[in-house]
């Protein structure tokens, strides 16, 4: 027990210590690369976040815009097909819990919301072509993940998404501090 009580106070001494990386005013902008699961086309993506606030002494809250267009075909049975397009905007605010260790290392929590605007062109199989929006409409995204900084003005990130219009993806993202 005393050895347990000692661990815990050595590692809150050390988790004080230590400079975290994300601080109030700081910026982040970097691209991204999502792996959908209701597809098996590439997102491509754009975010940014800037830190407004330090909360106690472990965390910073950002608040920031995302970018997300995906295309991919998608077949039926009556051997027609549709042209998707998903183009999506959006607001973000991330919990950045950045005093781990030696502050490389900042695991996040957070939700978007924004506007996602599907297109679909149905080609049928006589060649005639159908265009509409549809499925259009307000989007809802709760993500958690890392950043991991390699140096102290860039840091590879990993997120996990999930939200409406079977929206669940996993993100490989570069943040650059500016």
């Amino acid at each position: 027990m005393k050895r347990s009580f000692l661990i815990l106070v050595f590692g809150l001494i050390y988790i004080n210590t230590t400079n975290g990386q994300l601080k109030d005013g700081d910026a982040l902008l970097g691209p991204s690369l999502g792996f959908w699961s209701g597809s098996d086309a590439v997102t491509l993506g754009l975010n940014y976040e800037s830190q407004v606030t330090q909360m106690g002494d472990v965390a910073s809250l950002g608040l920031g815009g995302v970018f997300r267009y995906s295309s991919f075909r998608s077949n039926n049975s009556s051997n027609d097909y549709y042209e998707n397009n998903y183009v999506t905007l959006g607001f973000q605010t991330n919990m950045n819990f950045n005093r781990i260790a030696d502050g490389k290392f900042v695991p996040m929590v957070g939700l978007v919301l924004g506007y996602n605007n599907v297109n679909s062109t149905r080609v049928k199989n006589n060649g005639n072509i159908d265009d509409k929006n549809y499925n259009s409409g307000l989007w809802l995204w709760g993500q958690l993940g890392a950043r991991y900084f390699f140096t102290p003005k860039v840091a590879g990130v990993l997120r996990i998404g999930a939200g409406n219009y079977n929206f669940n993806t996993v993100e490989l993202a570069v943040d650059f501090k500016l």
